[in-house]
């Protein structure tokens, strides 16, 4: 058994996977969502409360993997440590109190290990990929089975909510234009892909939410790999702006921990989608822990590459 934590601007989470049949499986997913994004301060540095929740979290964390048989940990952050400037002091408080040492992905490693862990899962021969976290968005242009651009943008749905959202928990019209005026403006700015993609593969909590919340309001059975179109999910976006109440008890029973950042992803997830013309969305539960597990495994020669 291996162990994977990701340690994200909104959740920190612990995985375990076995592998099977040259194939990753998940056994147990525990999370915490810690937000360490709101832990910032006009240096950003990530505050000492917020060092002292990230201790905490990983400190339960090893006490799970210290009643089990594990071969490896590999404890990986992404744009949670990445965009802060007091890195170093938040890896060595980790590392002397829980033993973990941690790496920090790049902007465009975690897009890149994004596509990996989606490719486990699903064909991708041609379109975009992204994922909406709390602190950064990757964008994963793919033709032919390769990558051709992998790109991070600091921005997420944790940072857009304590950016845009003011005094009340869930975004209004007026914030959510602004949110989607933000984003269109971070799209333009990036090359254009060489083909438009009509596919978008959405990995990471804000498109499992989506995915849960588009199922929800159309009567449908949960299922982790599915499809769907952008106009479902604007229908969503206007139900919270037009009846909000039905909207928020309804996010209430699909996705509670993201009560919060659950509008700007989702705003930020069909501002992508409307930008670049995608007529499908197509949600994977794999994503960056996977493709990241995948590529070290490979590299020891545990996996054999698809």
């Amino acid at each position: 058994m291996y162990a994977v934590i990701d340690i994200g601007s909104n959740t920190i989470r612990l995985v375990l996977y076995k592998i099977e049949q040259n194939q990753i499986k998940s056994l147990l997913n525990k999370k915490s969502p810690a937000g360490l994004a709101g832990y910032l301060n006009k240096d950003r540095c990530l505050k000492k409360s917020g060092i002292r929740k990230a201790v905490s979290v990983l400190s339960e964390f090893r006490e799970i993997l210290d009643h089990m048989t594990i071969q490896e940990v590999f404890p990986f952050a992404t744009a949670s440590l990445r965009n802060i400037n007091n890195a170093p002091e938040v890896l060595e408080a980790i590392k002397e109190n829980c033993g973990f040492d941690v790496r920090i992905l790049s902007g465009e490693e975690e897009a890149i290990f994004d596509y990996y862990g989606a490719l486990q899962v699903m064909d991708m021969e041609h379109g975009l990929l992204t994922d909406i976290g709390g602190g950064s968005t990757e964008l994963v242009f793919y033709r032919q089975h390769a990558i051709q651009t992998a790109t991070s943008l600091p921005t997420g749905s944790l940072n857009l909510y304590q950016q845009y959202v003011k005094n009340h928990l869930i975004a209004r019209k007026s914030e959510l234009q602004q949110i989607q005026k933000e984003m269109r403006k971070k799209l333009q700015e990036l090359p254009p892909p060489k083909a438009a993609p009509s596919d978008l593969c959405a990995v990471g909590g804000t498109a499992r939410a989506a995915l849960k919340m588009v199922q929800a309001f159309q009567k449908k059975p949960e299922m982790s790999i599915a499809s769907y179109v952008p106009a479902d999910l604007r229908e969503i976006l206007d139900s919270a702006v037009h009846t909000p109440d039905i909207f928020i008890k309804q996010l209430l029973k699909t996705a509670p921990d993201r009560i919060h950042t659950f509008l700007p992803g989702a705003a930020v997830l069909y501002t992508i989608a409307d930008f670049y013309g995608i007529t499908k969305i197509t949600t994977v539960p794999y994503g960056v822990r996977e493709g990241y597990l995948y590529y070290l495994l490979e590299q020891r020669g545990k996996l054999h590459g698809r």
